[in-house]
């Protein structure tokens, strides 16, 4: 019996040690993997805007990256100076604290905050503080060409960190930097005990239960804590698919269900992850290509300019009016992300703050705004919508939407075309509002997908089309504000029609 117990005791022990362990190693592995794939994808941006000498962008960028992927951030020069650090104030917290891009493309923030008291401290603690030792080692491995990956206590955090570093060159100095970023492990502690007091609240039932039954039933019990202990080891491993065949409803079956549900959680949580980090990894890389694309098509034709390569009156003159025009493209994404954010950021709008909007109304003075954009593709626009038909909404943001949805049907609309905007009340209560074009027409492929920002259909008829490919995105956070739901019926050669339903509590 003891001899038993004693077995019994080291399983509970070993899966208890075998979780704890391995789950750590797998995660910290992880997510220092994914902090160095981050930095080398940093690493290039940030070359770029030393290269134009941009460093209030880059400034901006690296908190912006911050705010994205949960990791501070620390910028060196290649003689262990300071250049720029995420690291943020209690003023600058307060003040941005819905974790948005609209810090990013604030005007006010420039590379000055780090001539701010916290700032200066912060800079004079790395270079002659505690941290001071373990940073400069550090650093002389990056400056060396090493990425390194290591585990420190962070003096700010109180904590534990997970510090990843990469090099960057200089393409001015031509000489190497280096990029730090730091994630504290608070949030994967705190997952970490959860699990530990789980283990160890079903090893207790097990052992519990089997100071009764052990001498009668030792066999029966002995094999599902055996097959337990094979299923938790391959889940510390990585491999959440295994289970615990369970019979009866004993506590012996409690254990092995709650093991199964143990692994379908942490299936849940590492592809939930999985997917978080790539629609982060997706986003940086996104809005690092769309911004770099304007900035160096503006930079070579002022270059051209400023440098006497062109010369000829009439070519530059079109220089400056494509380096306007770039501009202007600029503006136009920059505030669109900005729109995007705080949409994203707000709740659905209560109904003691909607007004009652005629639809026939709104639609028509969306029609008269595109009036001469349309003429000059010669295509019209059809309203049909009954006068007495109005919702409870925002007014702003439903011209906005309908703007949004009627300008991107005149897009992709060919000439002497009809666009239709349509709203009718149906049999259950609810409206439909309905924008439908004559164009190609949308893959059925990409409907999933038109929704996302910078998302653009790549097909040879709408190639050329003009666009931020943020539009569709700020209709997304605005028909989800106003409480409705979107449906898309196109396809090749047919047509699009965007599908707008508004609740009947919406409904005057």
């Amino acid at each position: 019996m003891y001899s038993f117990m004693t077995i019994i005791v080291i399983i509970v022990v070993g899966i208890t040690a075998g979780i704890s362990y391995l789950i750590a190693d797998y995660f910290f592995k992880m997510k220092e993997h994914e902090l160095a794939d981050k930095g080398h994808e940093m690493a290039e941006t940030i070359e770029y805007f030393i290269r134009i000498d941009d460093r209030d962008t880059l400034y901006k960028y690296v908190v912006a990256v911050d705010r994205l992927v949960g990791a501070r951030i620390w910028l060196f020069d290649e003689n262990y100076g300071l250049m720029a650090t995420s690291y943020e104030n209690s003023s600058r917290k307060s003040s941005s604290s819905d974790g948005s891009l609209s810090y990013f493309f604030d005007e006010n923030s420039t590379m000055t905050n780090l001539e701010s008291e916290g700032m200066a401290l912060l800079n004079k603690d790395v270079k002659h503080g505690k941290i001071s030792d373990k940073i400069r080692l550090i650093l002389k491995d990056i400056y060396s060409g090493k990425s390194v990956k290591s585990q420190i206590f962070h003096p700010y955090y109180k904590e534990q960190v997970i510090l990843v570093g990469v090099p960057y060159v200089d393409p001015i100095t031509k000489g190497r930097g280096a990029l730090l970023m730091t994630e504290p492990l608070s949030g994967f502690d705190k997952f970490l005990r959860n699990v530990y007091i789980y283990t160890v609240i079903l090893g207790l039932v097990a052992l519990v239960f089997s100071l009764f039954i052990v001498k009668k039933f030792s066999k029966t019990i002995v094999k599902p804590l055996l097959t337990m202990k094979e299923s938790a080891t391959a889940m510390a491993a990585g491999d959440y698919s295994m289970r615990v065949e369970v019979k009866g409803e004993d506590e012996v079956a409690e254990l092995g269900n709650a093991l199964n549900s143990l692994g379908s959680d942490l299936n849940a949580y590492v592809s939930k992850m999985e997917r978080t980090e790539k629609m982060r990894r997706d986003f940086v890389a996104n809005v690092s290509h769309e911004l770099r694309t304007p900035v160096t098509i503006i930079r070579g034709y002022n270059e051209a300019i400023y440098d006497g390569t062109v010369t000829d009156t009439e070519i530059v003159q079109r220089y400056r009016r494509l380096i306007n025009e770039e501009t202007i493209r600029l503006e136009k994404m920059v505030r669109g992300l900005l729109d995007v954010s705080r949409l994203q950021a707000s709740e659905e709008i209560p109904h003691k703050n909607m007004e009652e909007l005629p639809l026939a109304i709104v639609m028509r003075n969306v029609a008269e705004k595109l009036m001469i954009k349309s003429a000059e593709k010669h295509v019209e626009f059809s309203v049909d919508a009954d006068e007495n038909i109005k919702i409870l909404g925002d007014g702003d943001q439903m011209v906005q939407l309908i703007l949004i949805l009627s300008d991107n049907a005149l897009k992709y609309s060919p000439e002497n075309s009809i666009i239709f905007l349509s709203a009718k009340k149906l049999e259950d209560g609810s409206v439909l509002l309905c924008v439908r074009d004559q164009g190609p027409g949308i893959p059925e492929e990409d409907i999933p997908f038109i929704w996302e920002r910078f998302y653009k259909v790549d097909k040879s008829h709408c190639r050329n089309v003009p666009g931020t490919g943020l539009g569709l995105a700020i209709a997304k956070e605005i028909i989800r504000m106003h409480g409705a739901q979107a449906e898309v019926k196109s396809g090749c050669g047919e047509g699009a029609a965007f599908e707008i339903k508004f609740p009947k509590d919406k409904v005057v």
